[in-house]
C-alpha cells in the first residue's frame, strides 16, 4: 500500500537524538536491564506478560530494531488481574530517581516506531504528568466505553480531534508522579488487583485530577480499535505510514508508539511497517481473543445489573 507523503514531513529535526549510538542500556536500581539514557534523561520500559501471546514476536521486533530491551514483568506467573499489573510494575519502580521516567505498555499488542529517546523528547511538556495513551472511538463503542470504564457520572470531555477515552495500555510518567497516581488509584480510589486501572483513571481523569493527563493529540501513543467484532481488522482511517512511521493526518503528528488494543488483527500493520511476516503471526489469538471478550461481557454484565 502506498500513502502520498504531504501534510507534514518526517520529524528530522529530531534526528539527532535517534542514533543507537546516543542510547546505552544502564543497570537500574532494581537490578534489572531495561533503561535508556540518554543525554536528557533515562527512560524505563516496562511490559507486563505472564507468557507468549498474540503480537509478542512483533513486539520484540520492535524493541530489537530500535535497540530496547524492556523490563518484563508477571513472565510465567499466573494472570491475576489489570490492578495487580499496576501495582506490580509500582513495586518494580520503588527505588527510581524521581525524575527518571517509566514508560508502561502491553507486549502483545504494540510496536515501538521509534528510539526512546524521542519518546524522552515528547514527553517533557507533560513532565509531573501521569500521561495515558488515548481512543477515538464512534458513537456506539463509545457508549459501550462509557458503560465499562466511565463510572463517574459525569461525561467525558471531548477533544479537538475526537481522542477523548483513556486507554492504559500505554502510560509515561517521570517516577515520582507514577508512583504517586499509583498509590492513590489503591489508596484513595480503593483499585484492587482485580480491578481496572483504565476504569480508576477515566474517573481521576474526568474529575481533572492534577497528575493525570490524556495524550489526546497522539503525540506519544496512537492507539486504536479494530473495524468489525468479527475480523479484528484495525481502524486506520487516521493513519498514513511512511519511512517506517505512522503519520496522523488527523492530528498532525507522528505517534512514537502504535497499540492494537481490543485483539486488532495487526499482520497489515507490521508489513507497512516493514516487518517480516513470521514475527506478525499472532500466538494464542483466537484463545486469547475469546478470554479477553469474556472478561469484557461480564465486566459490562456486572456494571449494567449495578453491581
Amino acid at each position: 500500500m502506498k500513502f502520498a507523503q504531504k501534510r507534514v514531513g518526517f520529524p528530522n529535526r529530531l534526528a539527532f537524538m535517534l542514533s543507537p549510538r546516543r542510547l546505552r542500556s544502564t543497570e537500574r536500581a532494581t537490578g534489572r536491564k531495561g533503561s535508556f539514557e540518554s543525554e536528557t534523561g533515562v527512560v524505563s520500559v516496562f511490559a507486563y506478560a505472564t507468557g507468549k501471546q498474540a503480537y509478542f514476536d512483533l513486539f520484540m521486533a520492535s524493541c530489537q530494531r530500535f535497540g530496547i530491551e524492556p523490563i518484563l514483568l508477571g513472565w510465567g506467573k499466573p494472570w491475576v488481574g489489570f490492578g495487580h499489573k499496576t501495582t506490580e510494575i509500582r513495586r518494580a519502580i520503588q527505588d527510581l530517581p524521581g525524575d527518571d521516567l517509566v514508560l508502561s505498555v502491553d507486549p502483545f499488542d504494540v510496536v515501538f516506531l521509534t528510539h526512546p529517546a524521542e519518546l524522552e523528547e515528547r514527553y517533557r511538556p507533560y513532565r509531573g504528568k501521569y500521561v495515558c495513551g488515548s481512543l477515538k472511538l464512534g458513537r456506539g463503542l463509545a457508549a459501550v466505553y462509557n458503560a465499562e470504564f466511565n463510572k463517574s457520572g459525569e461525561a467525558i470531555p471531548h477533544t479537538e480531534f475526537g481522542y477523548d477515552h483513556v486507554n492504559t495500555g500505554t502510560w509515561m510518567a517521570n517516577a515520582a508522579c507514577a508512583r504517586s497516581v499509583i498509590d492513590r488509584l489503591v489508596e484513595q480510589e480503593k483499585m484492587t488487583d482485580k480491578d481496572m486501572d483504565q476504569e480508576r483513571l477515566t474517573g481521576m481523569y474526568i474529575r481533572g485530577d492534577a497528575e493525570v493527563a490524556l495524550d489526546w493529540r497522539c503525540d506519544l501513543f496512537h492507539n486504536l480499535l479494530f473495524r468489525d467484532f468479527l475480523t479484528r481488522r484495525p481502524n486506520l482511517t487516521d493513519l498514513e505510514f511512511a519511512e517506517g512511521r505512522v503519520f496522523n493526518h488527523t492530528t498532525k503528528t507522528w505517534p512514537c508508539i502504535l497499540h492494537a488494543s481490543g485483539n486488532a488483527r495487526m499482520e497489515s500493520i507490521a508489513r507497512s511497517l516493514g516487518y517480516p511476516a513470521e514475527v506478525a503471526r499472532p500466538a494464542s489469538s483466537q484463545k486469547n481473543f475469546t478470554r479477553k471478550a469474556i472478561f469484557h461481557v461480564r465486566q459490562l454484565a456486572a456494571r449494567l445489573v449495578g453491581r
